[in-house]
């Protein structure tokens, strides 16, 4: 039967339906029919070949609904089998999804450099500043290649492409060397993806017969070659004979090696391995031989040639079907070891684990992953230019997740604990590092108290420019990495780095356990940490990431806007079938319960029962994990029934969200320094919000910005009602407390335009961003709808209101989940006010208990805490009872 695939997936679905489950725990013979029809789903899904199936997906179902059917009667090999099935399927999408990666990037990689060694000895540095072009003299060929190269380097890296494009136009008005003016204009299109116009204007540039022209020939018909080949898949072989060409045309008497070697060399790779290619065998021959040539030792190979290296010696491996696994893992190893800049490195570092996943040993694909996510974070630090920080980061979104996974199933749990710190919030964990408090008390207590000075302005100054789009924002960078490097110097620790070691971790454990959760592909799983101790793995396997992205859809579906402080929802393009989302009614409502209760059901409830304590446990989700309201998963049950009411992952201990644990120590530090001095609120309402329409007057915004400031215990403060964005502005700079209710929009799939009403205009996150100054403060209130929502394009960047409130200097955001209900909430914030303020609670704890007493709270109960307003229900009823009206709220930071 299994000789045949086809057939046994046929008989396997037609059985399904008659697969009796019932009553399988007493009766034998329908428990034994059961096992083997789990059995043998699992014996055909085991195969390779079953990977790709038409029925595959189909088969799959079955064997879910009939296993599930079964649960508590399963043997220990059948649950090894799904394992087994999840991380065959994981492995195998992982390296597609690594290889569509890497092919996005690799025209641009494999350009040959533009400076021949010959030319110039030694490469100048790719991060660093282009000499002014105004000073070069274009009859220096060698400094203007010099030139050329590191501008090429700053637009790939940065994409800065401002000095490229002076020294074309400057080559253009000089009519100095037409070959070198065709490459540059054929590299530019590449970047723009405008392959056409690239390959027409270096057809133009190889016929161009000055002295550096020709010189450069090499390079122009090994990019023609590629960049043909890259544009038209069929023309294949014909950009192997313009590299063919270009090697002809470098070849010298003296040397057998060129700089169109490497471009041939992976092209004769791709067509060898194409389906039907006749030349397969002679074509990995000659890749290996011409990688080999530039190899050699004293060629000093870079991190670009070692890349293709393997992938030629990968290539012979599979021909000849004699693989060595570990000799091959064992060279991938040592090849981190080569110098070159990091971006190269981490191009490097994505191959490894390509063909890591490709072998199926989870150890091997454990510690690829972890070189690659450290890299991928130093990549992104490296490059000052936003759009090319982004392009770095989308590329890296599941890096972090896989690599805990990996690490994790290898036992090394220490290791996954950090693959997820490193990968997790890297464009925060920047910004917030660069004026790290302990780099400026080393360099004080070193005696550099000037130095300490001089960093202090250089990353003002560049977060000033960063903020604002300033054209001299290369400039600042360039200083910021010159002090930098001294500051290095004195502490021994560049300050620009990101770096986490597990001491780091499990300083922020005395409160409670920080929980990193992930969904990988094969499944999901949580690490806790507690004290000092190894983390703890709590393996959850029904939390893989096609179910999370299930859950997700549910969520968002399930969260419109109600009657409430939210004003739309657009869809995340997470969810490409969803159109807009209707205003929330029951259906939503069970969509999004029914999201809460599988989170609780698939693990959650293990983890908060069993791994995870302490008065506030962190909660650090990574991924798309991040998109959903994990503090609010659970079967809330009915009020003051033992039986039922501890079913909620808030029950036991307050929660709390971290980016990552480096900004939850400086939340917490910046938590400290405030706990003297007297605080100050500014507690801001806007019923009639700039835009919105009557029927979206928020009604009892007013009386809870009054109710908060009477139990206000700071310095005493009145509201401001109706308040508008000037207003805001011009005050916010003096309080260190902000409680703002208004209405409230979020855009997932462009989360930079959600925005909050104010009575005057509507302000987005970009221009909060950019016009709030940074400084310590305690705490953010956002008593508006969606307001704890992240953009669904980066999810482990954690874009959104309260992520950039903690990079302005905040310890803690109070924000929301979903649509909220305007009278419930004012109860809610009047009670958090009071356990806060007048009771001394932390703030993460006071809204816990908050929101336990909203849900268990009577009609009386509501109406002796403001006994003018007429609460929704009867005497005794519990009118918020759902978690729709009190678990939207939720706490980042400390």
């Amino acid at each position: 039967m299994f000789d045949d695939l086809d057939l046994a997936i046929e008989d396997l679905l037609s059985c399904h339906p008659f697969v009796d489950t019932r009553n399988v725990d007493e009766d034998s013979s329908r428990r034994t029919t059961a096992r083997g029809y789990v059995t043998m789903c699992l014996m055909v899904l085991k195969r390779q070949s079953s990977i790709g199936h038409p029925q595959e997906n189909e088969l799959l179902t079955a064997l879910r609904d009939v296993a599930d059917r079964i649960f508590g009667v399963l043997l220990p090999a059948h649950h090894a089998g799904f394992r087994e099935i999840a991380e065959m399927r994981a492995l195998h999408h992982t390296r597609a999804a690594l290889g569509r990666s890497r092919s996005a990037s690799v025209l641009v990689a494999g350009m040959p450099a533009v400076l021949a060694p010959r030319v110039f000895r030694g490469r100048p540095a790719t991060t660093g500043d282009v000499p002014d072009l105004a000073t070069v003299a274009l009859s220096d060929e060698g400094r203007v290649l010099a030139v050329a190269e590191a501008a090429l380097a700053m637009a790939e890296t940065h994409d800065d492409t401002a000095p490229l494009d002076q020294l074309i136009d400057r080559l253009d008005l000089t009519g100095s060397s037409r070959g070198l003016l065709r490459l540059l204009r054929g590299r530019r299109h590449v970047m723009n993806g405008n392959l056409r116009a690239a390959v027409a204007e270096l057809t133009s540039g190889r016929q161009a017969e000055d002295r550096l022209s020709r010189a450069l020939r090499p390079q122009i018909l090994a990019t023609l070659g590629l960049v043909v080949a890259g544009s038209h898949p069929h023309r294949l072989d014909e950009g192997i004979r313009w590299c063919r060409s270009g090697r002809a045309a470098g070849l010298r008497l003296w040397s057998r090696t060129t700089v169109a070697d490497a471009a041939l060399a992976r092209l004769l790779l791709r067509r060898a391995m194409s389906s039907g290619a006749s030349s397969a065998a002679g074509d990995i021959r000659e890749a290996v031989r011409l990688v080999r040539g530039r190899c050699r030792p004293w060629r000093r190979p870079d991190a670009d040639d070692r890349l293709l290296l393997h992938e030629a010696l990968s290539a012979r491996d599979a021909l000849t079907g004699t693989p060595n696994d570990e000799r091959r893992h064992r060279a991938w190893r040592e090849s981190m070891d080569v110098t070159g800049t990091i971006a190269a490195r981490a191009r490097l570092a994505v191959a490894w684990a390509e063909w890591a996943v490709g072998t199926g040993d989870a150890g091997y694909a454990a510690e690829a992953y972890q070189y690659l996510v450290d890299l991928a974070s130093q990549d992104v630090v490296t490059r000052y230019g936003a759009r090319a920080k982004q392009r770095v980061l989308a590329a890296a979104q599941e890096y972090a997740e896989e690599a805990g996974y990996w690490l994790a199933r290898s036992g090394r749990y220490r290791e996954a604990v950090l693959a997820l710190e490193t990968g997790r919030a890297v464009g925060l964990t920047e910004v917030i590092g660069r004026d790290d408090a302990a780099v400026f008390q080393r360099l004080r207590a070193a005696g550099r108290a000037d130095l300490a000075e001089e960093y202090r302005h250089a990353v003002e100054d560049f977060n000033d420019r960063t903020r604002l789009s300033s054209p001299d924002l290369r400039q600042s960078w360039s200083h910021l990495r010159d002090v930098a490097g001294r500051v290095a110097a004195v502490t021994g620790t560049d300050p620009l780095a990101l770096f986490a070691d597990y001491d780091t971790v499990t300083a922020e454990t005395d409160d409670g356990a920080l929980v990193y959760l992930g969904a990988a592909k094969a499944g999901g799983y949580a690490l806790v940490v507690a004290a000092r101790h190894d983390p703890q793995y709590v393996d959850l396997p029904k939390l893989d990431r096609a179910t999370i992205v299930e859950l997700v859809r549910d969520v968002v579906a399930g969260t419109g806007t109600a009657s409430g402080r939210a004003v739309s929802l657009r869809t995340s393009p997470l969810l490409p079938e969803l159109r807009e989302i209707e205003p929330l009614d029951v259906p939503s409502v069970d969509r999004t319960a029914g999201a809460l209760r599988a989170l609780w059901e698939a693990g959650l409830r293990d983890v908060v029962l069993w791994s995870a304590r302490g008065q506030v446990v962190t909660l650090v989700p990574v991924g798309l994990l991040s998109l959903l309201p994990l503090h609010a998963a659970g079967v809330p049950g009915i009020p003051g029934d033992e039986d039922t009411e501890w079913r909620h992952v808030g029950q036991f201990s307050a929660i709390r969200y971290a980016p990552n644990v480096r900004s939850l120590r400086r939340c917490r530090n910046t938590a400290r320094r405030l706990a003297g001095p007297e605080q100050t609120l500014l507690a801001i309402d806007v019923p009639d919000g700039h835009g919105t329409s009557l029927g979206e007057h928020l009604r009892y915004v007013g009386r809870e910005t009054a109710e908060i400031t009477r139990r206000w215990s700071g310095r005493p403060t009145s509201p401001r009602h109706g308040c508008t964005w000037a207003e805001f502005h011009a005050a916010a700079d003096e309080h260190t407390v902000w409680h703002i209710a208004c209405h409230g929009s979020v855009d997932p799939d462009s989360i930079m335009d959600s925005r909050l009403y104010f009575a005057d205009r509507q302000v987005t996150l970009e221009e909060l961003r950019r016009t709030l100054k940074p400084s310590r403060r305690r705490l953010a209130v956002l008593s508006a709808c969606q307001t704890n929502r992240s953009g669904s394009a980066l999810p482990n960047e954690t874009v959104g209101l309260p992520s950039a409130l903690i990079q302005i200097g905040f310890a803690g955001v109070i924000a929301t989940a979903w649509s909220v209900d305007d009278l419930a909430t004012t109860y809610l914030m009047v009670t958090f006010y009071r356990l806060w303020c007048q009771e001394g609670c932390e703030p993460a704890v006071a809204l816990n208990r908050a929101q336990r007493w909203l849900r268990t709270a009577t009609r009386t109960d509501l109406a002796a805490l403001l006994p003018d307003v007429d609460p929704p229900g009867q005497a005794d009823d519990r009118p918020y009872v759902d978690p729709r009206y009190w678990a939207a709220f939720a706490y980042t930071g400390a």
